[in-house]
């Protein structure tokens, strides 16, 4: 008794995924060499060096001693 059953649609499958490319190490270390020597031309003496603070917020010292805060604290 088929008019008992619902009619349901089924998609058909999705396709098979691609396989994966091997990694291109040789391309992969020539680019991050790149970066490297780039960040490194950037560089401008002690003004590029990273002082406490999120972006570059500046903490106001407490102290009576003028000393500039570091990552460490």
């Amino acid at each position: 008794m088929s008019f008992l059953k619902p009619k349901v649609y089924t998609p058909p499958p999705p396709p098979a995924p691609e396989p994966i490319a091997e990694p291109d190490y040789e391309r992969a270390a020539a680019l991050s060499e790149e970066a490297v020597a780039g960040e490194r031309r950037r560089r401008k003496g002690s003004g590029s060096t990273v002082v406490a603070g999120v972006m570059g917020d500046q903490v106001a010292p407490t102290s009576g001693a003028a000393k500039k805060p570091t990552l460490l604290g």
